[in-house]
């Protein structure tokens, strides 16, 4: 006779994702971590994204059992390392940090994208250095979702995004600037210096993303910069600055 845990499991594998859906819930909510290998390997396997997610709920919540069974998974060469990766980015275990690395070089960029983001939510040193080490990535999607992965990271990113302010590649200072701007008050505040640096010395492309990233922060020093700059003789600049103080003054 099949029991319920059966059914579900049957219910699992069914061509509608809709009972597949109702099946990960129910494994969710009532399996216990014997069925550890079972929920890793419908989770790879399954198309379904919001399916996915239920699955990825239901192994997040059974990680003592789950974790050495996803770290695994990492080891193989399709595109379900991406969902894997995911769900190690909930479960935020440090030692992770040494299984994730290497993908954060993969040729998938769905791949890299997830290990970064995931380094960016476990956010030790470790982590973090390697984020860094990504900046001045020319690939749109690439840089887009590098700098996502930063803001996960926050306070422990801020330290080293200001000493890349410094680089002497400029497409490192503008990401540098652009990651600080999507952190934002308050953890970026400690960057203000550097930031205000950008500002008065460096070109254009990069004096931009730092100006905008320099005018999210609330520190009285921000408003003189930007009234000088906005009365300033270059018209570029005193439209931003004029823009970015109109901003400021709606947000207070």
């Amino acid at each position: 006779m099949s029991t319920s845990l059966d059914r579900a499991l049957q219910a699992a594998r069914h061509h509608d994702p809709s009972v597949r859906q109702r099946a990960a819930l129910w494994l969710g909510t009532h399996a216990d971590a014997s069925i550890a290998q079972e929920l890793v390997s419908l989770l790879v396997a399954e198309p379904d994204f919001y399916v996915r997610e239920t699955l990825t709920w239901a192994v997040v919540t059974r990680s003592d059992a789950t974790y050495p069974l996803l770290v695994a998974e990492l080891a193989g060469q399709g595109d379900q390392r991406a969902q894997v990766l995911h769900a190690l980015s909930k479960i935020r275990r440090p030692e992770s940090v040494a299984e994730i690395l290497p993908l954060t070089d993969d040729a998938d960029d769905a791949v890299a994208a997830k290990a970064w983001w995931a380094l960016g939510r476990i956010g030790t040193p470790g982590a973090v250095a390697a984020l860094l080490g990504h900046l001045g990535d020319t690939d749109d999607f690439r840089r887009r979702e590098l700098t996502r992965a930063l803001e996960q990271a926050g306070d422990a990113a801020v330290e080293g995004l200001a000493e890349r302010l410094g680089d002497p590649e400029p497409s490192v200072r503008r990401h540098a600037a652009e990651a600080l701007l999507g952190i934002g008050d308050p953890a970026a505040r400690p960057a203000a210096p550097a930031l205000l640096h950008i500002v008065e010395h460096d070109d254009k492309e990069v004096v931009l993303p730092a100006i905008e990233a320099l005018a999210a922060l609330d520190l009285p020093e921000v408003d003189g910069v930007l009234h000088r700059l906005r009365d300033g003789d270059d018209a570029w600049l005193s439209i931003t600055a004029g823009w970015l103080l109109t901003d400021r003054a709606e947000r207070n």
